[in-house]
Parts: C-alpha cells; sequence; structure tokens
C-alpha cells in the first residue's frame, strides 16, 4: 500500500481534470464534406439520360439520327407479343395469321388510350391533349408487313406522328 504526500495530490487531480474534459464533435468539416458530395451528385446527374426503356429480348437497328427522343407510349414488338406501354395485346402468329391489314386488339388499346389523353386535355389547360405520338420499338430482324400493319393500326386510331425507336450509332 502507498501513501501520497500533500505534494502529490494537485499533480494528480491536475491530470484526471484534464482525463474528463468534455469532448466536443466539430460538424463544420462533415457539413462541408456533405456539400462537397451534393454538389458533385448534382452536378453529374444527367436530366438527359435514357428515357426510353427499351425491351430486353429486342435489338434495335442503329441510326445516326440526331433527334432526342420524347416521352411518348411505346408499341413495342418482341418476336411473339406486341406489347403497348409494356402490357401485352396481342401475339404476333394470331396477327400473322389474319388477312386483315388492322390489328384490332391493338385498335381498341389504342382508342382506349387516345379516350384517356382527350379528357386529360379537356380538363386540364396545362396539360396538352392528344398528340397523336407513339413510338415503335421493334427488333432489327422484324419484317416489314408486321410492322406496316402495325403503323397502319396506329394511323387508323389517328396516332400519325409515329417514331422507330433506334440506338443511335456510334
Amino acid at each position: 500500500m502507498t501513501f501520497l504526500t500533500r505534494s502529490e495530490l494537485p499533480r494528480i487531480s491536475a491530470t484526471r481534470s484534464n482525463r474528463t474534459g468534455s469532448f466536443k464533435l466539430r460538424l463544420t468539416s462533415m457539413i462541408d464534406m456533405f456539400t462537397i458530395l451534393l454538389v458533385f451528385l448534382l452536378k453529374s446527374y444527367s436530366a438527359e439520360g435514357q428515357i426510353i426503356t427499351i425491351t430486353a429480348d429486342l435489338r434495335l437497328p442503329e441510326s445516326t439520327s440526331q433527334i432526342q427522343p420524347r416521352v411518348t407510349s411505346v408499341v413495342a414488338v418482341t418476336s411473339e407479343w406486341i406489347l403497348l406501354d409494356g402490357r401485352p395485346i396481342t401475339r404476333i402468329e394470331q396477327v400473322m395469321q389474319k388477312s386483315d391489314l388492322l390489328i384490332q386488339p391493338l385498335a381498341d388499346e389504342l382508342q382506349r388510350l387516345r379516350a384517356i389523353s382527350e379528357g386529360i386535355g379537356e380538363m386540364s389547360t396545362r396539360m396538352a391533349g392528344f398528340q397523336g405520338t407513339l413510338s415503335i420499338q421493334a427488333d432489327r430482324e422484324m419484317t416489314f408487313d408486321l410492322i406496316k400493319r402495325i403503323m397502319l393500326t396506329c394511323g387508323k386510331v389517328g396516332y400519325n406522328n409515329m417514331m422507330l425507336t433506334v440506338m443511335q450509332a456510334e
């Protein structure tokens, strides 16, 4: 057992008070770091990114066109289905078996979509109503006969401004 003299007590109490001092978190540097990260993320965010979702099993033709795509309804033609905005409409084999050029299930869905667009245009003055714009995505191996039938069907319903979706050649 050891005893301390009076002269050693102040020295020990001074070292203890230094150890039990308060810890202060410096937020200034952390705020600076988060601000830099936020500015970096905002600058690297691309507003002109891919606005069209391409169906996984499509190989689009390549083009040197410089026109940027617009947000429209999309008729996608896969190897088995005709899709409208991602929803299956009819099978390709059923369309090709008929001699009629008009694809009736597609025409019905396009007519329903047109009625919705016209209703929105009547309700709101800021929103544009029906404009007749449509994008067609088709595989590069698709026959012209099928594309012609789809375009004819779209035109009959009033979608006369058709855009063919292509991949931009580099």
